[in-house]
């Protein structure tokens, strides 16, 4: 036998004799299927299609920042593993088992999760554009502020889900279950909500508790929730919690106003307008969350949304003024020329944000969302990308020497960042 036919048997051979240990009642975690995958994707998913008998266990397996792009999961059980920050786009993980999963900040792009079991997984800040979860189990699972655009939930079980600042723009939701979900400043705009099944636990977009009124209009389903009594600790905590925040609360209304003070947001409120049962709704994410708190100063962040040229003449004149900006969102606004050098920005949000020649220099930009922004001939130099999201970003000419990164970056390729990627650009990597 030649050395090419050597080469190209040795695999072969190699899975027929560990196919006895590659067993579907092998045990947790098992060593085995860990060692196989360490392999390569290539290379595991050639020994799927030679044992599709083959139960994968890689539950509670550690596979963080892995590059599992296009792998074949479908089956696997992923119970407890953590895969936060690894990169799953085009992945096959239709009937997986990802029950308590890991996954926050990890790419899902156009993978497979088509009846995959995701109770109480952590997705936060995951990417899952164009990803398939029909009829899929999200019960009491984490999306908040993850990336949903294109995402196919029709039908699924969403009940408790966290979706809060989740995007769902252009999602199907059709026929999901959505009782006593957590949807609070999730954008749902052009997202497909008929039949889906809400009740009054479920916190809208708006920050409201679910209708039958909002049903109706919605050609949505409503479901009627057992009575509960309302205890004194309750209102009174409730009661407490507003004067505390100063929130001027709407009224008891499908269209009313809501009107915020300098600090403080809305809080979802009980619909009082079809039911005149005692009812106290229940959301186990409303409860648990702290409200939001405005960290950023709303002068400036008007100020900047509304003119950038009157902004830069501000610095101009206020040298050491510091710009206090975490948290903001400058969705699709224009900032090009904006002067942002040593502002401090963690977790703002950029999406598809004109950031053309602006000026970024050691400014605070952990955890911002840049996704599909444009950043051309930005300076950025020395600015702090640790967690920063530049999927799709427009980086032309931008300078990024001593930016420093992680393994927890995104960058504009889809790629997490790395030490030879840093490099590469000039900038610094650090491990976290």
């Amino acid at each position: 036998m030649d050395c090419k036919a050597l080469c190209f048997m040795l695999p072969l051979l190699l899975n027929t004799a560990l196919a006895p240990a590659l067993s579907s009642t092998a045990s947790a975690s098992d060593a085995t299927h860990l060692e196989l995958l360490e392999g390569g994707v290539t290379s595991w998913n050639t020994m799927r299609v030679t044992h599709p008998e083959l139960v994968p266990d890689l539950s509670g397996a550690e596979l963080k920042g892995k590059n599992l792009r296009g792998i074949n999961l479908y089956n696997a059980n992923l119970s407890g593993a953590i895969l936060s920050m690894s990169n799953l786009s085009n992945a096959n993980l239709r009937n997986a088992s990802l029950d308590g999963a890991k996954m926050d900040g990890t790419i899902l792009i156009r993978a497979n999760l088509d009846h995959a079991i995701l109770r109480g997984a952590n997705l936060e800040s995951a990417v899952l554009d164009g990803a398939h979860l029909h009829q899929a189990v999200l019960v009491k699972a984490i999306l908040k502020k993850a990336d949903c655009t294109n995402t196919d939930f029709s039908e699924s079980d969403l009940k408790e889900t966290n979706f809060r600042e989740a995007s769902l723009v252009n999602a199907d939701l059709s026929g999901a279950d959505l009782r006593a979900a957590y949807l609070w400043r999730a954008n749902l705009n052009r997202a497909k909500i008929s039949g889906v099944k809400v009740s009054e636990s479920t916190v809208l977009d708006s920050g409201k508790y679910a209708s039958r009124m909002w049903a109706e209009n919605h050609h949505s389903i409503f479901v009627e929730e057992p009575a509960q009594p309302v205890s004194a600790n309750l209102v009174n905590s409730v009661s407490t919690e507003q004067e505390s925040l100063q929130v001027t609360l709407p009224r008891q209304s499908e269209g009313s106003a809501v009107q915020q003070q300098v600090t403080g947001n809305t809080l979802p409120q009980k619909n009082t307008s079809d039911s005149k049962k005692s009812f106290a709704p229940r959301n186990i994410w409303q409860q648990s969350e702290a409200p939001v708190n405005v960290t950023f100063d709303r002068s400036q962040h008007e100020q900047l949304k509304s003119n950038v040229f009157d902004w830069n003449e501000m610095r101009k004149q206020n040298k050491d003024i510091s710009v206090q900006l975490k948290g903001a969102s400058f969705d699709h606004k224009n900032l090009s020329y904006a002067n942002l050098s040593h502002a401090s920005l963690f977790n703002a949000s950029f999406k598809a944000t004109d950031l053309g020649n602006s000026d970024l220099r050691f400014a605070d930009l952990r955890g911002c969302n840049f996704r599909e922004a444009n950043l051309q001939q930005a300076n950025l130099e020395g600015a702090d990308l640790r967690g920063a999201n530049l999927w799709r970003a427009n980086l032309s000419r931008s300078r990024l020497n001593n930016a420093v990164v992680s393994s927890s970056t995104i960058l504009d390729s889809g790629k997490i960042a790395s030490a030879e990627l840093a490099a590469h650009r000039g900038m610094i990597f650090v491990e976290q």
